[in-house]
């Protein structure tokens, strides 16, 4: 099972240096029948995002200076997708680390995409069905593995035919100068919603785009450098200056106008 899931998907990744697609694999629609786009935007009544971390590798949860709790980026993005539905599905997102589960320290340095799906599929969880989407954030230790080694420069993938992500804490706190400061929290949360986004079926990823702005060059994404989609081709430093803005002026809806108008379009 593992090697065919090698074979037959990509993951979708964000990294300091840029987002790729790429990879060695994670899973198949075939093995998730109820997550898909035409179920998320059209009839699906509840998303629900489970979190799961190893220790030392906590989310970071908690509320900014002005009250906003981080989370609230998360879920914001979420409801603002999911609003041209002629009836919004119910979004659930934890907030506190007391909604979210604990898992036991694998003691890995690095994590191939396989290796995040058995993990998935060894961690009770509750399967989606045709009402309830369940969407998989796993917040682990050490780096991603593409098959040619550990990267330092990934922060998150998404792999593609599973509801399943991964956010590699390291490399979160590792953005900004203070790891305890709000720019690897932004961060955190902004690379939560783009890897939501590649799940979700954004850019051209499973939802059609109603214009043309998918960047062909590097995947799933968009040529909208003010959307979270955008690949941050700039470094460090343009993932920092991209979160800079909400930190600056308190908003929270990172999606660009093209990804909203290919959800609308999309939406019943």
């Amino acid at each position: 099972m593992l090697k065919m899931l090698r074979s037959s998907a990509f993951i979708f990744s964000i990294f300091l240096f840029g987002c790729n697609g790429g990879g060695d694999g994670g899973g198949t629609t075939t093995s998730f029948p109820y997550s898909k786009p035409s179920l998320y935007f059209k009839s699906t009544q509840k998303i629900v995002v489970d979190v799961y971390y190893e220790p030392g590798a906590e989310p970071f949860t908690g509320s900014t200076a002005g009250g906003l709790n981080y989370w609230d980026i998360l879920e914001d993005n979420l409801n603002e997708i999911f609003k041209y539905r002629s009836s919004a599905p119910v979004v659930v997102v934890p907030k506190a680390l007391g909604s979210m589960t604990a898992l036991s320290n694998n003691a890995k340095s690095s994590w191939l995409g396989t290796e995040i799906v058995a993990l998935h599929n060894q961690t009770a969880h509750t399967d989606s069905t045709a009402t309830e989407a369940h969407f998989y954030l796993y917040f682990l230790n050490g780096y991603y593995n593409s098959g040619s080694g550990a990267s330092t420069s990934v922060i998150g993938v998404s792999l593609t035919g599973t509801p399943i992500i991964a956010i590699f804490k390291d490399v979160v706190e590792s953005t900004g100068a203070n790891p305890a400061g709000p720019v690897p929290k932004y961060v955190e949360q902004s690379t939560l919603v783009h890897e939501m986004g590649h799940a979700l079926g954004f850019v051209n990823n499973g939802v059609p785009m109603v214009s043309s702005h998918q960047d062909t060059a590097h995947g799933a994404h968009t040529t909208n450098t003010n959307c979270v989609m955008y690949w941050q081709n700039e470094g460090a430093s343009g993932l920092q200056s991209f979160v800079a803005q909400f930190i600056t002026n308190g908003t929270t809806v990172m999606w660009g106008s093209q990804v909203l108008a290919d959800a609308q379009g999309y939406s019943q």
